[in-house]
């Protein structure tokens, strides 16, 4: 029975599901709640201040997540992530329902230290333990499962609040159910095993991080965020989780709570539930090389992204002149907004499933990728503080869309550059993050670590014993 286990434990897919598992109950939680806009309060203004707090604390544990990842491995840092989503979720239910102001800025501060950790170590498993032709849809699962959880918080929430046809905050009864969801990830994250104890179908084993001494682990950080590829992808990291303020706020300024509910919904069920693993599935074709795969998948992105702003502008200015601001979707008007959060939908999970991918295209050894993952969340969460601070100064939602349009166009040279020049491919990879045993039993690894880290353009191959 054991050897059954174990079997079934040390398949890399067995860490991605539970990955994808602590995806669906945290952050997907966390998605669901404030896909409902404003967190499910009434007003969206304290909303955007606790997620600007969740996002800085992310901003600044992002700069050393990748270190401690390092040290402690990825079990326990995922074990970590799942800690601080449900006191979040409790935090917004106590203000909704008595008032309380304090419960949320401590709610915010342990949901932004359990999601540093918690994106360090998806990252850190998905773009390392999966065969090189599986990880696109590895971070695909893990944006599916995430997504998943939104729509089924979304429509929960809409079975709970059908009736209520206008503004105003979700039931008790909403908040109950995140917070129980949120219990659930932790214990499944204690029982997925060491990298090193994992065997991919063609024989190789995971290569393992060995932490040698902080100092060094502060070197190899510098050496990161001295890459070419991290210095051109810093707009795009920025951008890529800069809508989400725009879009909560959207859907809570606009919409009655039902229509919050189903829109909430439809966001993470179409464009990111169902369309998500097809673009991880064709960002795996082995038949194309990956540079070329990195380029149509740029194309295809950006093409995609910018149709759906140039929709969202046309429908806010729409919006901006109506005199009433309740749309439920007995409306005509609804079919409108439905559509464009779907694309938003669409958009916010395709670019963060190809951004991963593209960290996991450079050719970077399994230190540097937790250290690349746990820079980019910051990096990232920079970009959605400032949005959320947007949201709480009470910027006009044009203005804060314009915003969005512009780090989006800012963000494409350096994303195109990476494509066209700096991806490496699936051989180079998989020389980085792997070991296999020779002939004599010895642990063999192709292209030591520090090569790889050059330039993150797959330096020369060198053999090694480990």
């Amino acid at each position: 029975m054991s050897t059954v286990i174990d079997s079934i434990r040390f398949h890399p897919w067995y860490s991605v599901l539970i990955v994808a598992w602590t995806a669906f109950c945290h952050p997907g939680m966390f998605s669901a709640l404030n896909g409902l806009g404003a967190g499910g309060a009434e007003s969206p203004t304290l909303s955007n201040i606790i997620n600007a707090i969740v996002f800085g604390v992310l901003t600044v544990g992002g700069l050393v997540s990748g270190i401690i990842c390092n040290n402690i491995g990825v079990r326990w840092t995922l074990v970590l992530g799942t800690l601080g989503y449900a006191p979040y979720a409790a935090a917004l239910y106590t203000n909704a329902a008595f008032g309380n102001s304090w419960f949320p800025i401590l709610g915010a501060l342990t949901c932004g230290t359990s999601a540093v950790f918690l994106w360090t170590a998806s990252g850190a498993i998905n773009l390392v333990v999966p065969p090189v032709h599986q990880r696109g849809r590895a971070a695909a699962t893990k944006f599916a499962f995430q997504n998943m959880g939104g729509f089924i918080g979304g429509a929960v929430s809409l079975g709970l609040n059908i009736h209520q046809n206008h503004s105003g905050r979700v039931s008790d009864a909403t908040y109950f159910g995140f917070i129980s969801i949120m219990c659930l990830g932790l214990p499944l994250a204690v029982t997925i095993p060491r990298p090193s104890q994992i065997t991919r179908s063609d024989g190789s084993r995971v290569l393992e991080h060995r932490f040698k001494s902080w100092h060094e682990e502060l070197v190899a950080l510098k050496r990161v965020l001295s890459l070419r590829a991290f210095i051109l992808l810093v707009p795009f990291l920025l951008y890529f989780q800069w809508n989400l303020s725009y879009m909560w706020t959207w859907n809570a300024t606009y919409h009655t709570v039902r229509a919050r509910a189903l829109l909430s919904t439809l966001f993470y069920l179409i464009g990111s539930t169902i369309l998500g693993p097809v673009q991880g599935w064709l960002l795996d074709r082995a038949a194309w090389s990956r540079r070329s795969r990195a380029r149509w998948g740029l194309a295809f992105w950006a093409t995609m992204t910018s149709l759906t702003w140039i929709y969202g502008l046309i429908v806010q200015y729409q919006y901006n002149s109506r005199s009433s601001a309740n749309i439920d979707f007995t409306d005509r008007l609804f079919a409108k907004s439905a559509l464009l959060f779907i694309l938003y939908g669409l958009i916010e999970n395709s670019g963060m499933v190809f951004g991963y991918w593209i960290i996991a295209s450079l050719g970077l050894g399994p230190g540097s990728v937790a250290s690349f993952v746990g820079l980019a969340t910051g990096v990232g969460s920079l970009g959605s503080t400032a949005a959320f601070i947007l949201g709480a100064c009470n910027i006009e939602l044009k203005w804060q869309l314009w915003a969005n349009v512009i780090a989006f166009l800012v963000s494409l040279p350096g994303l195109g550059l990476v494509c066209w020049s700096l991806v490496t491919e699936d051989k180079e990879i998989l020389a980085a993050t792997a070991v296999w045993n020779d002939d004599e039993g010895a642990s063999v690894q192709v292209l030591a670590e520090e090569e790889v880290v050059d330039e993150a353009k797959g330096a020369g191959a060198q053999v090694r014993a480990v």
